[in-house]
């Protein structure tokens, strides 16, 4: 899926890696106002076209049923796929990034 829309190789990405690198989830927070990102993320057989294509999320996947299973399921997809939900999950790495995220647990 390499060059869609000008957004690179998405197919190959690494998620954690992502969220670790503060650039990285600059160009996520820029892709997800792109509507046709948008339009991506609301399509859940694209959706499953894109996990299938990331080796690393199959390997996951083949390690874990559960998440298999999470995985295929059209309205977990809706809900992970929201911009509103990718947000607040990249707000809460950044808080754990910085340390304030343990709540008193660390």
């Amino acid at each position: 899926m390499g060059g869609m829309g000008g957004m690179g190789g998405m197919g190959g990405m690494n998620p954690a890696a992502m969220l670790n690198d503060p650039a990285a989830m600059e160009q996520m927070q820029q892709m997800m106002q792109n509507p046709m990102f948008q339009q991506i993320l609301s399509d859940p057989n694209m959706m499953q076209q894109m996990m299938a294509s990331n080796p690393m999320l199959q390997q996951m996947m083949d390690a874990n049923p559960q998440m298999r299973a999470m995985m295929s399921d059209p309205a977990f997809l809706r809900q992970l796929s929201d911009p509103a939900t990718i947000q607040s999950m990249m707000q809460m790495q950044q808080q754990l990034r910085q340390g304030g995220g343990l709540g008193g647990l660390g």
